[in-house]
């Protein structure tokens, strides 16, 4: 009798087997969650709680995910919205996405619509854009003139500005936030060759820097933008609310002071003036040759725009995020600290110092370093200033894993997970240890760039990677050979989550000034 009174209502009987499926769905789900710590795929939303709820630790958060799984990951978004993507650090698949194939894999639309405040530059450019772009590079970075440039606007920032202003922080022995330091100083690097200004944010005055402060809105953003479905954050931007606000405003304020830089150049072009080559000068001085395809695009305003804020983002952000990740790892290994510095004091003849204990390490003088360079790289290891790396398929593929890859997926190459995989870096592979770095005769060791991914790989790789590293040695050296920080107890130090591995709490030391022998 019941049976013939519930098949009388059909409508009850399909509610009560969607209720019955969802009920066990659930319950199948919460054992799942409960007794792993991988992400659970729930009906309808799948794996975004999951970000959600460990958003403040995502980097680490994929760093054990991998080393439960595998070097592959496949995160399932929520239904209907196309946010199913491949997260890999095998660096076979890597190998295959960036070098043997990497025609078949680009950044994607996606990346121009999250990254378009990057415009037309290098790093979103493709085809012919992207080639032109990456010769002019080529071309500038290997300028004597220029390199000659950017290695006086280093040292003298490192002279003038640095270390005067570690000396007064160690007499005063207050603490400071090196983090802070390091990211003025870049930024002033930057501008200065890039733009041709000097902020000289390491004034007396240590007043806040609008355009580095803008700089960090606009990374933020562009990182939630990253993890959340697009049509949220395209909600934000119409409403005008949120993080999209924030990004609007801060790029008014970036644009502003870019633009305001090449009319002053292009004035300074009409009256033939003859100036600094700074980058900025050299665009626009380029000799475009018959073959660049639409030289007048070149340059225009807003290919320029483009460029500098390219080139300014890139320049000045990893650099310091690398050094102040470096400082916090030999603050907290003395032992690394005392090789390095022992390594300084044998490089650094007598004639090389001005002043008491103020050393100059030229250019030439530390390329021979190799132990220091090693503790570089290292960090680099575990703390890439860029933390992960997307690409999108053109067309349907097979990577070497044996994971199909369908048009138009996503991939996700978790840079800073890949430093940390026993299978690629050995049980030791948590450790920060430079030595992993030099071969038996004393030389480094090179690591693939499948493997290594600090730098990017294949043909998009980092074009200023050698000017990167002379600038960090270089910094590195002058403040190791004079100072020595003192970690301050009970600090969070954690990266945030941005684009770039930013320190989300800074990293606060006391100063103290070495009795140079």
């Amino acid at each position: 009798m019941m049976q013939t009174q519930l098949f009388r209502y059909p409508k009850l009987e399909v509610l009560l087997a969607i209720a019955s499926f969802f009920s066990f769905a659930l319950y199948f789900h919460l054992k799942k969650w409960r007794s792993s710590s991988l992400p659970v795929n729930w009906p309808i939303v799948g794996m975004l709680p999951d970000i959600y709820f460990q958003f403040h630790r995502l980097h680490d958060h994929l760093v054990n995910i991998l080393c439960q799984v595998g070097n592959n990951f496949m995160f399932q978004g929520p239904w209907f919205l196309g946010m199913n993507f491949l997260i890999t650090c095998d660096p076979a698949n890597v190998n295959h996405i960036y070098n043997a194939h990497s025609s078949n894999y680009s950044k994607g639309d996606d990346f121009k619509e999250i990254f378009d405040i990057l415009g037309d530059g290098i790093l979103s450019s493709t085809s012919e854009s992207w080639r032109v772009q990456r010769r002019m590079a080529h071309a500038i970075l290997g300028d004597r003139s220029f390199q000659s440039f950017v290695a006086d606007a280093v040292l003298r920032s490192i002279q003038h500005g640095l270390i005067p202003f570690l000396d007064r922080m160690s007499e005063h022995g207050v603490a400071i936030d090196i983090h802070d330091v390091l990211v003025r100083l870049f930024m002033d690097i930057s501008r200065k060759t890039v733009l041709g200004v000097d902020p000289d944010s390491l004034s007396t005055t240590f007043q806040d820097d609008d355009f580095f402060v803008a700089l960090l809105q606009v990374e933020e953003a562009l990182m939630f933008r990253h993890v959340v479905p697009s049509y949220i954050w395209k909600l934000l931007r119409w409403l005008n609310v949120g993080e999209e606000r924030k990004l609007a405003t801060a790029r008014e304020v970036l644009e502003r002071f870019i633009f305001q830089q090449i009319s002053e150049k292009r004035a300074v072009e009409r009256h033939d003036v003859k100036t600094a080559p700074d980058m900025l000068t050299l665009y626009l001085n380029w000799p475009m040759l018959d073959d660049d395809i639409n030289s007048d695009a070149y340059k225009s305003d807003k290919f320029l725009r483009d460029t500098a804020f390219t080139l300014v983002a890139a320049g000045s952000g990893t650099l310091a995020i690398a050094l102040s990740w470096f400082f916090y790892l030999i603050a907290k290994h003395p032992r690394v600290e005392q090789k390095i510095l022992q390594e300084l004091e044998v490089l650094l003849p007598e004639e090389d110092k001005i002043g008491p204990g103020i050393p100059i390490f030229s250019c030439h003088l530390i390329q021979s370093i190799v132990y220091l360079q090693a503790a570089i790289l290292e960090t680099l290891r575990l703390f890439p200033s860029v933390p992960m790396d997307h690409k999108g398929a053109l067309k349907d593929d097979v990577l070497p894993s044996g994971i199909k890859v369908r048009q138009g997926m996503r991939i996700i190459i978790p840079i800073y997970a890949m430093g940390r995989m026993k299978d690629l870096w050995g049980e030791d592979c948590m450790e920060f240890r430079p030595e992993r770095w030099i071969s038996k005769d004393g030389t480094l060791r090179h690591e693939p760039t499948n493997k290594f991914m600090a730098f990017s790989s294949g043909p998009r790789n980092c074009v200023g990677r050698k000017m990167a590293l002379t600038q960090l040695k270089l910094v590195a050296a002058a403040i190791v050979y004079n100072f020595r920080f003192e970690l301050i107890e009970g600090q969070d130090i954690t990266p945030m989550n941005s684009v770039l591995l930013y320190m989300a709490n800074g990293c606060m030391v006391r100063v103290k000034k070495r009795l140079i022998k």
